[in-house]
């Protein structure tokens, strides 16, 4: 579906949502077809837009994401309960964090295919919770792929889970607002969270020094590019927790603006060797899928089409279920391209 302004509606657009009178009755129903009265007694209201189906709103999506939709859940409801106990200076629950990272261990560990997938993470809600899930499963999946030890696995799933927990002990508004250009005592409050984070479970004796240091410098960058203690060297497993929280902050809104996903991977793109190894950042494109299930694209021939599935180990050559031609009228015929076997199409632009 897509919202659209009230001006902009012509007739014939299928409602996606219920439209609501101020006092929340159902003024036009979701189906609804839209007909030239109705716009205008819209207009007359106030209502300035609409959400409408697209013309693909019955198209089946075949998402891969890292996490399957129940464990997912299942797991950001613990993590949320455990943090907010700690908050309440419950710590004793905090040790329940290592049960979680494992559940996320165990289950990517599942698919046995995990190491070929292209897995998709949207943008979103800046859910402080949920992206503190989201780094923890993208975390993981690169240390494995990376061959990293089991322990550190884990102590990076760990870390992941915990990194943001200074962030519960600020008052600066940070969802989605570029933190360099907030007032300087608001930017230096905001770059405590890492230190705030790291006090909060330095006296854990449950937790190890690597986790705990992973919490404090998850902003470090190589080059002394980061913060808060602009370290030069940054070890490999700091690196990989701190790469996947600076895409996953990109797509939710968590101390920056919200962008797309295809914007976030150009991010990332641009930190190879300026703040990033080089084999962690190309790691992470491996698998980031640059365009999610659903996402409305034009092709270098000018047909427009829609993300329904992805590649293994191509990241940025998607299936797309074509809906308008060359001429930008709508197809009916579905047909089907994938650009691995389509090698003179790219996709040039994405469509909101």
């Amino acid at each position: 579906m897509r919202l659209v302004q009230t001006d902009h509606l012509q007739g014939g657009e299928v409602l996606a949502r219920e439209i609501l009178t101020s006092d929340y009755q159902v003024l036009l129903g979701e189906g609804t077809v839209m007909k030239p009265e109705y716009i205008e007694k819209l207009k007359d209201l106030n209502i300035l837009s609409v959400y409408v189906k697209e013309n693909y709103d019955h198209v089946k999506f075949e998402e891969n994401t890292i996490l399957k939709e129940e464990v997912k859940e299942d797991c950001l409801t613990k993590v949320r309960e455990i943090l907010q106990q700690h908050v309440y200076q419950k710590d004793t629950e905090l040790y329940e964090i290592n049960r979680a990272a494992e559940e996320v261990i165990v289950n990517i560990l599942n698919d046995k295919h995990v190491i070929k997938k292209v897995y998709e993470v949207k943008t979103r809600s800046s859910d402080l919770y949920e992206h503190s899930l989201s780094v923890c499963s993208l975390a993981i999946l690169m240390a494995l792929k990376l061959n990293e030890s089991k322990e550190t696995v884990h102590e990076i799933g760990t870390a992941s889970l915990l990194h943001d927990l200074g962030l519960l002990y600020i008052t600066v508004d940070y969802n989605g607002r570029d933190i360099s250009t907030l007032p300087k005592k608001e930017q230096e409050e905001y770059k405590k969270h890492t230190i705030y984070g790291y006090t909060a479970v330095l006296k854990e004796d449950w937790i190890s020094e690597r986790v705990k240091n992973m919490i404090l410098h998850h902003h470090e960058r190589t080059g002394g590019l980061g913060y808060p203690f602009h370290m030069k060297e940054v070890p490999a497993a700091y690196q990989i927790l701190a790469l996947c929280e600076a895409f996953d902050e990109l797509l939710c809104g968590v101390g920056c603006v919200r962008v797309k996903v295809y914007e976030a991977i150009e991010y990332i793109k641009m930190q190879r060797d300026r703040g990033f190894d080089s084999e962690i950042v190309d790691t992470l494109l491996q698998f980031a899928a640059v365009y999610p299930t659903g996402t409305k694209v034009r092709l270098s021939n000018r047909q427009v089409g829609v993300v329904i599935s992805q590649n293994e180990n191509f990241p940025d050559r998607p299936n797309i279920k074509l809906i308008q031609d060359t001429e930008g009228r709508e197809t009916s015929g579905g047909e089907i391209i994938n650009l691995l076997k389509v090698l003179n199409l790219v996709i040039t632009e994405v469509l909101d």
